[in-house]
């Protein structure tokens, strides 16, 4: 049977080794980014706009998730509280 403690560590196990896919994503993400303001707006993003989106997904390192905080909000969620 599962339990609170089995769930936060099977979290905690599944974000820490998600730094690949997560950096393999990166070509999509700043895609994905572009066409959807573009579909949003009936116009391409501004050039230096899509820089800077760009740059920061560049930029940006990924963090696995933070158990116990997952922990917390869970049950916060759970019980009402």
């Amino acid at each position: 049977m599962a339990t609170l403690e089995s769930a936060t560590a099977k979290y905690a196990r599944k974000t820490a080794n998600a730094a690949a896919s997560w950096a393999a994503a990166k070509g999509r993400m700043k895609a994905n980014y572009a066409s959807g303001v573009a579909r949003f707006l009936g116009a391409p993003v501004a050039s230096h706009i899509a820089a800077a989106y760009s740059a920061g997904i560049d930029a940006a390192q990924y963090r696995g998730g933070d158990p116990e905080k997952w922990r917390r909000n869970y049950v916060a969620k759970m019980t009402g509280g």
